[in-house]
């Protein structure tokens, strides 16, 4: 059976994690990006191994990190490693509100390439759900995907009429606030995540747990795990190509 793990800070685990993560030939990750070096160390593991996907951009908590220069050499990685995905960009009111105007500025930018380039996005929306989903719809932005979606259910139906996906992460397992999503959302527009090695309440978050997570979707959802595997991969496929 395989997995998805459509949203993995890859880079951040040690170099012995790694090799031990992506052994697994049974998992597909797409690497999300935080910044320049980060976008290129995912790169750099997207050519080793081809069950790595990379996204690259800067997270809206690296804002401080952008110039000209930024965007000048994620515009060349794009055009000389045919990248198909940004991320992990998006908008941040939970944790960095005192600078949203900041981040959106920026945000903007990106969208403004994945115009130009055709390209998917990788989302962190926290508390923004609404202010990221008006932004897609100015610019028409065709494929995004909701990391660890926590917005309210009005906006998710938005979501999910607009086609675009919704991250239903590992932190499910633990916390049960997060499972109202995995029951209400279409399941054409569910992908899992692990957002490894992120610490969620005391538990490092790790592509591992995808395992007891695709067991739950499929306790809760009353669908065969092959099954569910198998719809999970054609999602992940149609929003990556």
């Amino acid at each position: 059976m395989r997995y998805i793990d459509s949203h993995c800070h890859l880079y951040k685990f040690n170099e012995i994690e790694i090799k031990r993560i992506i052994k697994n030939k049974d998992i597909t990750i797409l690497s999300v990006s935080e910044d320049l070096e980060s976008s290129l160390k995912n790169l750099i593991l997207s050519q080793l191994n081809e069950n790595v996907i990379p996204a690259i951009g800067i997270h809206p908590w690296n804002i401080e990190k952008v110039n000209e220069n930024t965007f000048k050499i994620i515009e060349d990685i794009i055009k000389d490693n045919k990248i198909k995905i940004l991320g992990e960009i998006g908008l941040d009111k939970k944790f960095k509100p005192e600078t949203f105007e900041k981040q959106k500025e920026i945000f903007e930018r990106f969208l403004n390439l994945a115009k130009e380039y055709d390209l998917n996005l990788n989302l962190h929306t926290p508390n923004a759900s609404n202010d990221v989903y008006d932004l897609l719809i100015k610019y028409d932005i065709k494929k995004a995907y909701f990391h660890w979606y926590s917005g309210d259910e009005k906006l998710l139906e938005e979501i999910i009429d607009k086609g675009y996906f919704i991250g239903i992460n590992v932190a499910t397992i633990v916390n049960e606030k997060y499972r109202k999503y995995i029951e209400i959302t279409n399941i054409k527009n569910i992908i899992t995540e692990s957002d490894g090695p992120y610490n969620y309440k005391g538990v490092i978050l790790h592509p591992d747990m995808l395992k007891d997570l695709y067991k739950l979707i499929s306790d809760i959802r009353k669908i065969d795990l092959e099954e569910l595997s198998n719809i999970i991969q054609n999602n992940f496929a149609r929003f990556i190509y």
